[in-house]
């Protein structure tokens, strides 16, 4: 492991409250949202997804809509629900093709909510910190990720910090994408975090710890995945996670087309809670 990685590994890790943000030595607290207001995430900071995004997912994002979106009492809380009477689809269009999957469903019936921080804030290597609390139930599906700010995916690379399923209910989730994924296993791209702390309701820290030639991802300080940037080095030169990323926080609910697996509604509301959002770099 590379040792200018290790001081940051245990930092604020186990708190039971929220610090105040103390950057590591040697490194400079660049971004942070500590969710300290109560009403809608700051505008300054975040933006909204809206629509069917991505992935087949059942969730329709919302966006500004404080069932949704909304901080209270010092935390961030992202809430998949489902309504109590369906909204017609405004995107519904039969005649589209079949991979516009959105355009061909006739209602909404379940919202969630998914932000981040494109145009407002990217960063290229240091530590990505996060405090969070997962929902539980069949059918959710958390995220803590981040995007390349140039190309399309999966050029731009992503990156994801942590990702929660039911299928793996004792299991949080490292994976990067990338061009040419597909020609590296699956277990050279992508880690686990697998312990019973990771159903126990609680919050715990999510971080990634990223310089120029890896990126070591940990759960509560300890590391449990490091993934070297050189396996995706492309053929013209480039590496998608060489570049600056944006963050994102969502709270996706599944399909049986999708790895969130066919939802129960039975279990909403669900809520991602988040405490905090701290980025550092070195000075």
């Amino acid at each position: 492991m590379n040792r200018a990685l290790l001081p940051l590994l245990p930092l604020l890790a186990l708190c039971g409250c929220a610090a105040t943000p103390r950057a590591p030595e040697g490194y400079t607290l660049v971004f942070a949202d500590e969710f300290d207001r109560d009403g809608l995430p700051d505008a300054t900071k975040w933006r909204y997804e809206e629509g069917w995004v991505r992935n087949r997912e059942a969730q329709w994002y919302a966006k500004a809509d404080p069932a949704n979106t909304w901080c209270q009492d010092g935390t961030l809380r992202i809430t998949g629900r489902a309504l109590e009477t369906p909204r017609p689809n405004p995107k519904r269009d039969p005649d589209a093709p079949a991979q516009n999957w959105g355009a061909h469903r006739d209602a909404i019936r379940y919202t969630s909510g998914s932000i981040d921080t494109r145009d407002a804030f990217s960063f290229r290597y240091g530590r990505a910190e996060i405090r969070a609390r997962l929902p539980q139930g069949q059918g959710v599906w958390p995220a803590i990720w981040t995007l390349g700010v140039k190309g399309r995916h999966p050029a731009c690379g992503e990156i994801d910090i942590m990702e929660y399923v039911w299928s793996s209910p004792r299991s949080v989730w490292s994976t990067l994408h990338f061009p040419g994924r597909y020609d590296v296993p699956t277990a050279e791209r992508s880690g686990a975090h697998t312990g019973p702390d990771v159903q126990d309701g609680e919050f715990h820290v999510y971080a990634m710890d990223w310089d120029d030639e890896r990126i070591v991802f940990s759960f509560d300080g300890e590391p449990y995945y490091t993934y070297r940037l050189d396996k995706a080095n492309q053929p013209d030169g480039s590496n998608p996670f060489r570049q600056p990323h944006y963050l994102k926080l969502n709270l996706a609910l599944g399909t049986e087309h999708n790895w969130g697996g066919d939802l129960d509604p039975a279990i909403l509301p669900q809520t991602f809670e988040v405490d905090y959002v701290r980025v550092y770099q070195r000075q």
